[in-house]
């Protein structure tokens, strides 16, 4: 029995990645860190409880419907647009942004970084291919959970590549099996240790 699991979403419009290459790396890490065999000594049982597991969930973009803010790790996909030359200020990039992010002056498309949450479905909408990705990364959370104290996770990285988010991976755990107490959840841990992350080059 696995005590772990992984949540992603599929077969989604709305999804920038297929994500089933970056699951096979995430449990390759898990095998090869034996997270099994060590939260099996940590919880002292073969069957673990929910509580006792540690959740991973991988998100296609920001919509997040794996619910990543609520697991011990996890990852969204992102889109950074922008606006090249040949926008013609047609507005259908603004009209489909869900954050209002994008506005039209000048007859061109602006983006309001603030608001924007890089879902690329400005880049889809664009007929005239005026909105580009100019990058294509994930965000990392590690720490949420639910139950009787419960906690969003922790935004450790902003943008990062596949190799950053499977060495985020690879970090957490380390935290989790050198820092944390019997019992502790990794949230908790998190929250204890102040433990961040230096972003990992794109």
């Amino acid at each position: 029995m696995d005590f772990f699991t992984i949540k992603k979403c599929f077969n989604c419009p709305n999804r920038l990645f297929e994500l089933d290459l970056l699951e096979d790396e995430f449990r390759k890490v898990m095998s090869a860190l034996k997270v099994n065999e060590r939260l099996a000594a940590r919880v002292n049982s073969s069957r673990p409880m929910h509580h006792q597991m540690f959740h991973l969930a991988l998100a296609g973009c920001p919509n997040a419907c794996s619910q990543p803010q609520i697991k011990d790790f996890g990852i969204i996909g992102q889109a950074v647009p922008e606006v090249d030359g040949n926008c013609n200020g047609c507005g259908t990039c603004a009209n489909v942004c869900p954050e209002n992010a994008i506005s039209i002056e000048d007859q061109k498309a602006g983006i309001n970084r603030k608001l924007c949450l890089n879902c690329g479905q400005c880049i889809r909408a664009c007929p005239i291919e005026a909105m580009l990705a100019t990058k294509s990364g994930f965000q990392v959370l590690a720490g949420g959970k639910l139950g009787r104290h419960p906690r969003l996770a922790s935004n450790l990285i902003n943008f990062t590549n596949d190799a950053g988010a499977t060495k985020s991976l690879e970090l957490c755990l380390d935290l989790l099996f050198n820092e944390g107490q019997p019992g502790e959840r990794f949230g908790d841990v998190i929250e204890r240790t102040g433990f961040k992350l230096t972003p990992h080059p794109n």
